[in-house]
Parts: C-alpha cells; structure tokens; sequence
C-alpha cells in the first residue's frame, strides 16, 4: 500500500501559499497575471454597481484564506489614474466606496408640494391683480355723466360718447345739431369733445385707438382728418371752431363697433 508523501519541507505545494511573502510583501507586488485578475473582479464590481470585500476577495485571489495577522490588502485596481505597475492600498471601507454607486439624495420631504403651492399664490395674486385693473378700468368707462344733452345719437354714439367722457374728465358733449355744411351731427352719427391743447391730443389718439371697436369712420382735430391710417391737412375754414382748434370731432359709421373698448390703449 503507498502512502501518501508530503512535499518537501520548504517548498510551497500547489495549495499553500508563502505566508512570509504576503506578511512582508510591502513592496512586492503580486505576480501580474493576478493583478490583472483582481483588477478586472474590481472593475466589474464597479460596473455593476456591486460592493467587494475588502480583504477576503483580495487574499482568495491571490490563492489563500485571510492571515488573521493581515489588516489589508494592497489591491492594483485598473485606472488611468494608477501605473499598471504600482499597487493601491485600500481597507474595505475605501474599497467599497470606490466601487458603490453615487447616489442622488432626494429632496427634503414637503419641497415639492411647498413649491407648488408659492407658485399657486403667485398664480392667485397676478389673477387678483388683473381682475382689480378690469374692474378698475370699467369703473373709470362707465361714470356718472350726463349724456342727456346729446339728444337721439345712436346707441354706438352714446356708447363711445361715456367712454371718452369718462376717461377724460367730462368735457362739454355736443351731439345731434344743426350744421350749415354735409356733416353727421344731424343724422346721430357724431360727437364733439370740447377741449384744447394736450388734452385735445390725448382723446383723439383714445378715440383712434380704439376706433374699430368703437366703430369710429374718422376723427378730426386742429384742421387735420385721420381715417385710421394717419393725419392729413385740410382746407382753413376761417376759424378756430370750423378748424376744430377747440374741440374733437369724431363722425361713426352706420353700424356699431366690435365692442369692448380698451382703456389701456389711451393715454
């Protein structure tokens, strides 16, 4: 019967492994074809988002149990940052954080929900605040006048007639009259503003503004007649009245406007 034959003393067998190298081996790196090993098991942990081991995988991959004497392990991990042939020494806390996945942290709880509901208050007050101005220009278009002395004007007449009025201090209204010349003061179909000057300016460039809606036909002011597409001169008629120097004339055409007048358009 044969024995089984122990190898020679002092020559490592293929399951053993030289101890004293391991423990001293500081500056003695691994052979390569096991760093390459171990570099690629570390890299596809990384890739995958998985966390080594720091001291046992190491040790089995260099071919035996961990030393209870070994702390760590020096670990060539693949990198461009790393010569090929130096060593990274790495406890399993470091190792594992090299390797795990960076992870985003979520928003505090309750951030989201708050931001909605500041933009929410934003939204409400911008509402508010628009529906405030509506209201405020309607007030300032629909006053108290007096529009009685206009006489038998037409509805649209009327209408544009409290706008302006409004919105400009209630100048003296003329409405259905008498002329000596073709106008359409007789037929209802026109508005005088009395008023000089500046403010003059101001309620014929109102009343051009909104003249689709108010269903203007043209304006004239300070011997000049704007059809809507700007001012042209007219004859002198021998004064200050006839020349329209001391008030706004403004002639509608024969059904109403689109409506709705905005204030925002005058000055």
């Amino acid at each position: 019967m044969s024995r089984h034959r122990s190898p020679a003393a002092g020559a490592p067998g293929r399951g053993t492994v030289d101890v004293r190298r391991l423990l001293a081996g500081a500056g003695a790196p691994p052979p390569r074809s096991r760093r390459q090993a171990l570099r690629r098991g570390a890299t596809a942990a990384a890739v995958t988002g998985g966390a080594l081991a720091a001291v046992a995988p190491a040790v089995s991959l260099l071919g035996t149990d961990p030393p209870s004497a070994v702390e760590s392990a020096r670990v060539d991990l693949a990198s461009s940052d790393v010569v090929d042939e130096e060593l990274f020494a790495a406890d399993g806390a470091a190792l594992a954080a090299s390797v795990l996945p960076v992870r985003r942290e979520a928003d505090p709880p309750g951030l989201a929900a708050a931001e909605n509901l500041l933009k929410s208050a934003g939204l409400n007050d911008a509402a508010r605040r628009a529906e405030e101005e509506r209201l405020a220009r309607e007030a300032r278009t629909n006053c108290g006048v007096d529009l009685s002395e206009l006489g038998a004007v037409k509805p649209w007449v009327r209408d544009a007639a409290r706008f302006l009025s409004c919105l400009y201090d209630q100048p003296d209204l003329i409405g259905v009259a008498g002329r000596g010349r073709v106008s359409d003061h007789p037929t209802g179909k026109a508005l005088d503003l009395m008023t000089t000057g500046a403010h003059g300016d101001r309620i014929a460039a109102c009343a051009l503004a909104n003249r689709e809606a108010l269903g203007i036909a043209y304006v004239i002011w300070e011997q000049r007649i704007n059809y809507g597409d700007g001012w042209e001169p007219m004859e002198n008629r021998g004064s200050l009245t006839e020349n329209h120097f001391d008030h706004v004339h403004v002639s509608f055409e024969g059904s109403a406007g689109s409506g709705d007048p905005d204030p925002g358009l005058c000055t």
